[in-house]
């Protein structure tokens, strides 16, 4: 007697099909991850990494890396605000604050599978991502590899750019933001009113906050997507299409006090607003200018920050900056009410004559060693004859 045969019946269609994955992490519930990061950008991230944790099974446990950072202040007994401390603190995650020099000696404790980096600012040695199963990601707010470098959203701003945007891309053992990119978002537009005083850079309702709030939203969403569909593991990686942003190398390296210089005679009145985004206040110095028949020698000049800035309107040209000495170096201009012709008691603005013919409108300045003026104060007290704002000290 023959057995039946077993005939493949592939019209079936109503059975589901069953597709097997070999890799490692379907078959463990969840991962165990090390959080790098140290400023707003990074919390969005860490906070979306805590909402898997506490909602899924896909992370079994997050502990948080953190740059070290001495003590400041009177007696050394106050550290400097950090959001992922504060948040890891909040639930209860394990934390280790480190520097450079310990980060490169430093054991991982326990089992890592997958190290993530945003905002970190330090180098994750090829040692500790080689001791996870799965390296390491980085999320960041460029299409790399342009802007690659501690300061990507800054020089998109300086730089006057219309758009941004964010890429996930692999950790690599031996450069900064050189990894394979595994994520990307669409374009970001970035908009900015250049004829309204912006906020302080420390109010979340500042010009350059509401960017990098708007990229670390987008950044954590992508995170997301990438850890429920277990990307990060390498062996599905490989499957994944290539992306490539089209654009070219271009660094962004850490902001230096040096580039909130105005440069008079160099820089356009659109450069001196979109740098004082970044840097929130400019500086120059002040020159101090014989009068006539004077012999006392002129003084060293004095450092003077301004700003915020703004870029003057269409009206507040043709009133107040049209066909002015072009040896003025600044004008007032009086605040104006809505309804038309009406001065107010506000201060109003400085129009500072950065280039010829480059307006920019500050707010305020400062001397070294004296009190803050606004545009109205200094006005009413200084003579256009007797000062002049200069970029460098002379050298004596």
């Amino acid at each position: 007697m023959s057995l039946p045969r077993l005939v493949f019946r592939p019209y079936l269609r109503s059975r589901p099909t069953l597709i097997r994955s070999f890799h490692t992490s379907r078959f463990h519930a969840g991962i165990n991850i090390l959080f790098c990061g140290s400023d707003d950008f990074s919390l969005r991230s860490l906070k979306a990494l805590q909402t898997i944790k506490e909602t899924t099974d896909n992370i079994d446990s997050i502990h948080v890396v953190v740059k070290y950072e001495k003590p400041r202040g009177r007696g050394l007994k106050d550290q400097r605000p950090n959001p992922i401390r504060d948040f890891a603190e909040q639930k209860s995650l394990t934390i280790f604050a480190l520097d450079e020099a310990q980060l490169k000696d430093w054991e991982v404790p326990g089992t890592v599978d997958l190290i993530i980096a945003v905002s970190f600012g330090l180098f994750i040695p090829s040692r500790i991502l080689e001791s996870a199963k799965f390296g390491g990601l980085n999320v960041h707010p460029s299409f790399l590899p342009k802007y690659w470098g501690a300061s990507p959203v800054q020089h998109a701003i300086i730089n006057d750019d219309k758009t941004t945007g964010v890429v996930v891309q692999t950790l690599h053992p031996k450069k900064f933001d050189a990894g394979r990119i595994i994520a990307k978002s669409e374009p970001v537009d970035i908009e900015i009113d250049d004829k309204t005083f912006p906020a302080r850079i420390t109010d979340p309702a500042s010009p350059y906050r509401q960017l990098e709030s708007k990229l670390g939203d987008i950044g954590a969403n992508l995170l997301i997507d990438i850890i429920m569909n277990q990307h990060y593991d390498t062996a599905v990686q490989q499957r994944l299409p290539e992306i490539e942003t089209g654009e070219k190398r271009k660094r962004a390296p850490l902001l230096v006090t040096e580039g909130s210089r105005i440069r008079f005679g160099e820089m356009t009145a659109r450069e001196v607003f979109l740098r004082s985004l970044v840097f929130d206040h400019l500086f120059c110095f002040r020159q101090k200018l014989r009068g006539e028949g004077s012999t006392k020698d002129l003084r060293p000049p004095d450092r003077t920050i301004m700003g915020p800035f703004r870029l003057p309107t269409q009206d507040e040209c043709e009133r107040y900056l049209k066909d002015v000495d072009p040896e003025m170096q600044w004008v007032h201009i009086p605040y104006i009410t809505k309804q038309k012709g009406k001065h107010h008691q506000k201060p109003g603005s400085l129009a500072l004559q950065v280039s010829p013919g480059e307006w920019a409108c500050l707010q305020y300045l400062t001397i070294a060693g004296k009190n803050r003026r606004d545009a109205k104060s200094w006005a009413d007290i200084v003579s256009h004859k007797a000062v002049k704002f200069i970029s460098y000290e002379p050298t004596k």
